[in-house]
């Protein structure tokens, strides 16, 4: 054999890349057999060092960190199978031979035992330290190490809690200096372990190592060793796992190691299973550049898994996903098909966790409500938690689903278990239909037993929860005139200013509303009950309404004949300060619109834009405030038009078509 100048060692890692470690040994060494092992070399023999790679992951290309691993140190040389090498542990004076790992494979379980709870029995820490002097070198396997190293914390952690302020270790103490060495050995034993679990503990038990000493070059060796073997592929990818959650446990120290987990995961991409895969879900708040590559590898591994979760590892997935906002994934239609499959063997409590975490993510599609409205029309009234078909409530609100069998169930809960429901239930169970423009068959009994229930429980609710709740009512149409009188007083004004200055500016201008809204439509109300508001404000306005009305000027221009007829965003006098009252474009088809001396008559047209929001969900209904909105402005004369924001959009390159479609719905606006 020639001499040997250099050594290549070729590392799998993503897409391909392949990192080159050389390794360089001595020449003229010839007719020998080499062997390298890393955890035999000392710290000035290896080290690692920091840099980046493009990672392809199909249409994605990242730059990631990774590690290289510089090795300038001595192979072992072997001759008639016994090694020439040898190295002094430094500190305790001792000579030690570089021995191969094959040393521990002899070690008796019971003698190891045995070994463990003599350390066990020690109560000091310097006894621990006597003990290892009289021991065989041979017998301190990396289990007995790693025992060692708990009970050194749990009697350092100990001393500590019973004695504040006083230091176990003084400065430059020999006691110190043994300490040191002794870890820095211990680690070195349970780095030369065949198991990485060895070494994951081992990382663990650090976090909770409170010595105030320099412990970084023996943690440093142990976090190297751990990414070294991640690197080379030799952990699973659970143990990679808990690895990365160790270094997170690690604080700075483990922080610049954690970004490097991903090498050992893409490694092993194709035999993810579905524990795993949830695994590398959990780390994902523990690592920022390298999460989109992992998110992307659980996403597509997903594809062929999500039969075979379980709802535990769902509530989990959903967990991470709502800490890392991350509503536009692909994830999601997967969880709403399983969901869909599985609904019926679901607990109540999966199943409010599952839709309170879709609500979080503000998603939703045709396999979630179509299981939803399976579980409500087979459980009706009897689903034993209210947290429940709260949730359910609330989900449909937000998403603005206008399912009968869901609602109808609602109702026909409330009335049933009116009596145990708390306050927020409540709202969240009766609010829903006037928001969703929906009026139930029992709708009479059902208005009867809400009334009796806010009657007793008045003072229970919070001010802005009882207009909502009164509002609500209002948008379709049933007028709460019982409570006038307990909500247009000192005392329930009182209340409302007891809440948070935003919360209680948005409940003012709601009261406002409500006011209004009773004058205009309930022939009984004595009303208005609040005075004008004189006062100059100004209004969020929605960027996509106010460039959709500068995009049709042109289209009306031709409808009406003139600029001088069009009034875009007009603030209707009489009407609450607030931005559902501003008219996105008036039509005054006698001349240009004053508001100084306005005169309600039926030749002006109301245009209002409607965004995808103000609709029902895939349906052409408008949800129950734009649909009094539309009630408002047509009892005071109005011809209004409702115009949607989607189609005007798709139809902006085609003006002629535009044009025609603004000009029917003025038609069928003056033909109501």
């Amino acid at each position: 054999m020639s001499s040997v100048t250099s050594a290549t060692r070729r590392l799998p890692c993503a897409t391909g890349i392949t990192r080159l470690l050389r390794i360089r040994s001595q020449p003229n060494l010839q007719g020998r057999h080499f062997s390298y092992s890393p955890s035999c070399l000392s710290d000035d023999d290896k080290t690692i060092t920091n840099t980046t790679i493009m990672v392809q992951d199909g249409l994605n290309i990242q730059e990631l960190p990774c590690i290289v691993q510089i090795i300038n140190g001595e192979f072992s040389v072997f001759s008639n199978g016994r090694s020439q090498a040898g190295r002094k542990l430094e500190g305790l004076g001792l000579e030690i031979p570089q021995v191969s790992k094959n040393l521990f494979k002899n070690i008796n379980f019971e003698e190891e035992q045995e070994m463990i709870l003599g350390f066990m029995r020690c109560l000091k820490v310097a006894d621990i330290f006597k003990l290892l002097e009289v021991c065989p070198e041979e017998e301190v396997s990396p289990n007995v190490a790693l025992a060692v190293i708990k009970r050194i914390f749990e009697l350092e952690n100990n001393f500590e809690y019973r004695n504040r302020g006083l230091n176990l270790y003084p400065e430059e103490s020999l006691f110190t200096f043994t300490r040191g060495a002794v870890m820095k050995h211990l680690i070195e034993i349970i780095c030369g372990s065949y198991d990485p679990q060895n070494i994951i503990e081992a990382l663990r038990v650090m976090g909770r190592d409170s010595y105030q000493g320099n412990k970084q070059k023996y943690l440093e060796k142990l976090c190297n060793e751990s990414i070294i073997r991640i690197t080379e592929g030799r952990m699973t990818v659970e143990q990679v796992c808990e690895s990365a959650k160790a270094f997170h446990n690690l604080g700075t120290t483990g922080s610049q190691y954690i970004e490097k987990v991903w090498v050992g995961i893409t490694d092993q991409v194709e035999d993810i299973n579905v524990k795993e895969a949830c695994n590398i879900m959990s780390i994902l708040p523990l690592v920022k550049q390298s999460r989109k590559h992992l998110y992307n590898i659980v996403e597509r591994r997903m594809g062929s898994l999500w039969y075979k979760l379980k709802s535990e590892d769902i509530i989990r997935i959903l967990h991470v996903l709502i800490q890392l906002k991350l509503t536009s994934s692909r994830m999601l239609p997967m969880i709403s098909r399983w969901t869909n499959l599985n609904i019926h063997v679901l607990t109540e409590s999966n199943i409010r966790w599952i839709v309170y975490s879709l609500m979080s993510l503000n998603f939703t599609d045709a396999n979630i409500q179509k299981s939803l409205t399976r579980f409500m029309k087979v459980k009706k009234s009897n689903i034993n938690d209210p947290s429940l078909i709260a949730v359910i409530m609330d989900y449909c609100v937000k998403m603005r689903i206008r399912s009968p069998e869901v609602l109808d169930t609602g109702v026909e809960y409330f009335m049933q278990n009116a009596s145990k429901l708390t306050v927020p239930q409540v709202n969240s169970l009766c609010r829903p239909y006037g928001l969703l423009n929906y009026e139930p068959p029992n709708a009479s009994a059902f208005f009867l037993a809400f009334e009796m229930l806010l009657e007793e429980k008045f003072v229970q609710f919070p001010p802005n929860v009882m207009i909502d709740l009164l509002l609500s009512c209002v948008y379709l149409k049933r007028y709460p005139i019982n409570f006038v009188k307990k909500v247009f007083n000192p005392y329930f004004f009182d209340r409302i200013h007891t809440l948070d200055p935003a919360e209680m500016r948005l409940t003012r201008t709601k009261l406002k509303v409500l006011d209004r809204a009773l004058c205009l439509e309930a022939s009984n109300y004595s009303g208005p009950m609040l005075p004008r508001d004189h006062s100059a404000k100004s209004f969020w306005r929605d960027a996509r309404i106010m460039r959709c009305v500068n995009m049709i000027q042109a289209p009306l221009i031709e409808i009406v004949g003139t600029s001088e007829r069009i009034t875009p965003s007009a603030i209707l006098p009489n009407f609450p300060g607030t931005e559902m009252y501003v008219v996105d474009c008036v039509i005054d088809m006698a001349g240009k619109l004053s508001l100084k001396s306005f005169k309600w008559s039926s030749n002006k047209y109301a245009l209002l834009i409607h965004p995808p929001e103000h609709y029902i969900l895939n349906e052409d209904l408008l949800v129950g405030p734009q649909a009094m909105r539309k009630r408002h402005l047509a009892m005071c004369g109005f011809k209004v038009v409702s115009l949607s924001y989607e189609k005007m959009n798709r139809l902006r390159v085609y003006p002629e078509l535009l044009k025609n479609y603004i000009e029917d719905k003025m038609k069928e606006a003056t033909s109501v």
